[in-house]
C-alpha cells in the first residue's frame, strides 16, 4: 500500500479543504477525486465534501484514495501532471485538525503505570475484575490542528500536558468481540490530552477540592484542550501500534519518553469495552493514555509563550504553542 495520510488545510477564509499527503505534496481532494475518477473511467462512489464524510464510508474510501494516491506518484515527475492544480507543497498550507469534528473523543484514564506512579499510585487495575474507566472531550471546543495557538484557560495555572496514541474509528462498531475490535480502526494520529491539575488525593481536604478531583469535564475540557493531527495515518501503514515511540517537548526539552506497547488495557479492550455500551461511530476518536513525564509529577506547568512538540512512532509531529488567556466575550 502506498504511503499517503489523511489531512484538513486551510483554503480561502479558512474554510476546511479535505486531502491526502502523498509525500511532500498535498492534494485537494476536492480537486482531485475528479481527476483521478476520470482517469480510472468510473464515479468514485462517495462524497470528498469533508474528511468526517470519506471516514464514514472508509472501506471503500481507504482503496479509492490509495489507488489515487499512487496515480499521483506514478504522474508526478511528468512535465505536465494531471494533478498539478491540485497539489499544494506541505511547507505551504496550513494544517487543521484531521477531523472537523469527530462526534466523539473517548479519553481513557490512568492506562500506563509508570504515569499512574508520578500521579501517586503505585498499583494498576486488575483487568480480570475491573473495565477501564473513560471521560470525553468535547469536540467542537477543544479539537484544534496542527500549529494551533491554545489560550490557556483563566481557571487555573496548573495546565498540564499528556502526549498520546490516538486511534480513528473507520466504521459502525457496537459490541464488538476483542478479536474483531482492530478490524473497525481506520487509522492513528498524535494527540495531546490537555488538562487542568489539582491537589493530590493526601492534599484534598475541603469539599471544594475533593470534587475538584472528581470533576473531569473541569479538568479536562477547555478551548483548545483536544490537539490532534498532524493528519491521520492509515491502520495499514502502522506496522505495530504497540511499538510506537511517545515522545513530548517543551520548548525543546524532552519531557515524555514512553512507548505505546506499555498501555495496560490494550487497543482491543478499549474499543471492545466501549462498544458493550454504545455505537462508535466513524470519525470517533478514542485516546489511548499517556506514559510518563507530565508536569506535574514534577509540578511544572505550561505558561504563555511555551513550545510543545509531540511524536508518537511514525504518525508525524504535532506542534502547538500557549498565548494568554481570552478576554470575556461582550453581549
Amino acid at each position: 500500500m502506498i504511503d499517503y495520510r489523511l489531512l484538513n488545510f486551510a483554503g480561502p477564509k479558512g474554510k476546511a479543504i479535505p486531502g491526502i499527503l502523498v509525500g511532500e505534496d498535498v492534494l485537494d481532494l476536492t480537486l482531485a477525486a475528479p481527476i483521478y475518477a476520470r482517469r480510472a473511467k468510473k464515479k468514485l462512489g462517495f462524497e470528498v465534501a469533508s474528511t468526517l464524510d470519506i471516514l464514514k464510508v472508509w472501506p471503500k474510501a481507504k482503496t479509492a484514495l490509495a489507488k489515487l494516491a499512487a496515480d499521483h506518484a506514478k504522474t508526478a515527475a511528468g512535465k505536465a501532471s494531471p494533478y498539478a492544480k491540485a497539489v499544494k507543497p506541505l511547507k505551504r498550507v496550513k494544517l487543521l485538525a484531521p477531523i472537523l469534528y469527530p462526534s466523539t473523543v473517548f479519553c481513557i484514564a490512568a492506562n500506563y503505570a509508570d504515569h499512574h506512579a508520578e500521579m501517586g499510585s503505585n498499583t494498576m487495575p486488575d483487568k480480570s475484575v475491573m473495565p477501564p474507566v473513560f471521560f470525553q472531550k468535547t469536540p467542537a471546543q477543544t479539537v484544534v490542528g496542527h500549529g494551533a495557538q491554545i489560550p490557556l484557560p483563566h481557571t487555573s495555572t496548573q495546565i498540564d500536558w499528556e502526549a498520546e496514541l490516538a486511534v480513528v474509528i473507520g466504521k459502525p462498531c457496537f459490541n464488538v468481540s476483542k478479536e474483531k475490535a482492530l478490524d473497525y480502526i481506520a487509522g492513528y494520529m498524535v494527540l495531546n490530552d490537555m488538562s487542568i491539575r489539582g491537589p493530590s488525593r493526601a492534599d484534598a481536604i475541603t469539599p471544594v477540592q475533593k470534587q475538584f478531583r472528581g470533576d473531569r469535564f473541569r479538568r479536562k475540557n477547555f478551548d483548545g484542550s483536544c490537539p490532534i493531527g498532524p493528519w491521520m495515518t492509515p491502520k495499514e501503514l502502522v506496522k505495530n501500534p504497540y511499538d510506537l515511540k511517545i515522545q513530548l517537548w517543551v520548548n525543546g526539552e524532552l519531557k515524555q519518553n514512553g512507548n505505546s506497547g506499555a498501555m495496560h488495557y490494550n487497543l482491543e479492550e478499549q474499543i471492545s469495552y466501549l462498544s458493550e455500551h454504545l455505537t462508535l461511530q466513524p470519525g470517533d476518536v478514542i485516546t489511548t493514555g499517556t506514559p510518563a513525564g507530565v508536569g506535574k509529577g514534577k509540578g511544572t506547568y505550561l505558561k504563555a509563550g511555551d513550545k510543545i512538540t509531540t511524536t508518537v512512532g511514525n504518525l508525524g509531529t504535532l506542534e502547538t504553542s500557549f498565548v494568554p488567556s481570552k478576554k470575556p466575550t461582550k453581549a
